[in-house]
C-alpha cells in the first residue's frame, strides 16, 4: 500500500509540473494585451527569426512538418537555469507568411532569458550543443543564447538566428542536416516591417541583439 502511495505521489507530481510548463508554454506563445489595454500584464513581445541556410539555399518554413522529419523548435528560460527538464516548442506566429518565413515571437516579463533551438533530425556540430542520438528520429539543441528585455520596450526584436548547414555524408537515414555555426544577424529593416503590420499595437520596435553562444568565453 505504501508504496502505491508513493507511486501515485510520484505520478501526481509529474502532472503538476507538465501542467505549470504547458501554462508557461502558452503564456510565452500568448500575445500580451496592448500597453493601453489596462491589464496590467507585463509580458513583452520578444521578436525573432530562425534562418537554415542549406548550401546556398534557406529552408523553407523551419517551423513546419517535413516529410524528411526535419523541424525546429524553441526552449526559452531564465538566463542560469537548466533547461533540460522544459518543454520545447513552437513559438508564436506575427502572421502566417511571416512565419512561414522562419519570424516568431516569445511573450516574456522583463527580465534576463536564455534562448535555445532544438532541432529534429538534426545536429548541432558547435561547442556546447546536446545530441540525443535516437535511431528513428534524432534530436539536437544549440547552446543557449542570451537575450534581455528592457521594462521600457514592449516590442523587442533580438536578432535573426542562422544556421550554417549541409546534408551529413555516411550518416544514418535519419539525420538529415548537420549545423555547424550559429551567428545573429541583423535584420532590423524586415523586423521593422512585420512590427509595422502584424504586431502594431504594440507600438515602436526596439532592437538589442541576443549574444550567440560562440561569444562567450
Amino acid at each position: 500500500m505504501i508504496g502505491l502511495r508513493t507511486a501515485l505521489t510520484v505520478v501526481l507530481a509529474a502532472m503538476v509540473t507538465m501542467g505549470c510548463a504547458d501554462k508557461g508554454i502558452k503564456q510565452m506563445t500568448t500575445r500580451p494585451k496592448p500597453p493601453d489595454g489596462g491589464s496590467g500584464d507585463e509580458r513583452r513581445v520578444v521578436l525573432f527569426r530562425a534562418v537554415i541556410d542549406v548550401g546556398e539555399e534557406a529552408m523553407e518554413d523551419p517551423w513546419g512538418v517535413h516529410w524528411s522529419g526535419l523541424r525546429l523548435f524553441t526552449v526559452v528560460g531564465p538566463a542560469g537555469a537548466k533547461l533540460a527538464s522544459l518543454h520545447s516548442f513552437l513559438p508564436g506566429r506575427p502572421d502566417a507568411a511571416s512565419s512561414d518565413n522562419g519570424w516568431g515571437f516569445v511573450a516574456l516579463p522583463p527580465g534576463e532569458y536564455q534562448l535555445v533551438f532544438e532541432g529534429n533530425a538534426m545536429r548541432f556540430a558547435m561547442p556546447g550543443a546536446q545530441f540525443y542520438g535516437l535511431e528513428a528520429l534524432p534530436v539536437a539543441r544549440t547552446p543557449p543564447a542570451l537575450f534581455t528585455v528592457p521594462a521600457d520596450a514592449n516590442l523587442l526584436y533580438i536578432g535573426t538566428f542562422a544556421f550554417a548547414c549541409h546534408e551529413p555524408m555516411g550518416a544514418p537515414e535519419s539525420l538529415k542536416l548537420e549545423c555547424k555555426t550559429l551567428e545573429v544577424r541583423d535584420e532590423a529593416k524586415a523586423a521593422q516591417q512585420i512590427a509595422q503590420t502584424a504586431l502594431a499595437k504594440y507600438g515602436p520596435l526596439q532592437e538589442a541583439l541576443a549574444t550567440p553562444p560562440q561569444a562567450r568565453p
